[in-house]
Order: C-alpha cells, then structure tokens, then sequence
C-alpha cells in the first residue's frame, strides 16, 4: 500500500480525520542541530543519552536521532545502548508499525539487530496517546495500577489508549 494510504485513507483523509501533519526532513534536521547548538558543553547525541518522542508519526525525529548517536557509536554494545535511549509514542498503530519498521531498517544500515535489539526496538516503540500517559503521570494514577496480569500489549491499551 502506498505511504498516502495507510489504513485506507489518503494523506488529506488522515490530516482531516486525526490531525496528521509530518514534519519535513529538513526540519527535523534543523531541529536536531539546533539541539545540539544549545548544549554545547555535551554531546546530546551520545549512545547513553535519553530521548523521548512523544508523537513519533512515522519516525522521522526517532531516525534522525539514532543516525546521530549510531555515529558516536565505537563499538557493538554503543548501538544497542542507543536503541535502549530512545523511546517512542504514537496514537496510530499503522504509524506504530511503520516506525518499528523504519528504525529496523535503519539499524540494519549500521548493524544487524539481533533478536534483543529488535525486541528494544518493539518494545520502546509503542502505541499510547502520549498526552493521556503525560495526565496520568501527573495525577500519580499510573503507579496505581496494577498491570503484572496483562501482557505487554494489553497493559499498553489499557494504560494509554482507553478512556
């Protein structure tokens, strides 16, 4: 299926339907360098350095932060070390997928994962709305609940999806 229609929708159906708008490449560039002119006193790029993407679309912030760490990556525990780093959030699970996709496929470019990196990969990529996971944190609620009964995906729906 074409990249304009995942799950069935054009990319104009999607932006109307759930507000979907992907940054530019050359944004995501900027950005990243941008982030590192601000913090000249450290290499925010490092393997061990956590990142964060709240609403990782399709990956593009995620892969543009791993090339950079995969480049300060000296020897083969750094890029396991950078994949455990980055974390990710997405709402859609076709762009959930796509983003375990494109990360793979990128890590391929620099190494072959092996069946733990690709198990940090599907695990630090998931679906949740990141705003609902954000109040929950706020209000303590998520340490509330007791999820050692369900499984990973379930735990994931019930924690960040539902009402």
């Amino acid at each position: 299926m074409e990249e304009t229609e995942r799950a069935g929708l054009s990319k104009q159906e999607r932006v109307k339907k759930f507000g979907e708008v992907f940054t530019p490449q050359w944004m995501v560039e900027k950005m990243c360098d941008l982030l590192q002119e601000n913090n000249q006193n450290e290499d925010v790029y490092a393997p061990e350095t956590t990142f964060l993407e709240p609403s990782c679309g399709d990956g593009i912030f995620v892969l543009e932060i791993l090339r950079r760490k995969f480049q300060n990556c000296h020897k083969r525990t750094d890029y396991t070390t950078a994949l455990q780093s980055v974390y990710a959030m997405e709402i859609q699970a076709d762009n959930v997928d796509k983003t375990i996709q494109n990360v793979t496929e990128l890590c391929k470019q620099y190494f072959t994962p092996n069946k733990q990196e690709l198990q940090i990969i599907s695990d630090h990529i998931i679906q949740a709305d990141s705003l609902k996971v954000m109040r929950m944190l706020n209000d303590d609620n998520l340490y509330k609940t007791d999820t050692s009964c369900m499984d990973r995906h379930t735990a994931q729906y019930s924690l960040f999806v539902e009402d």
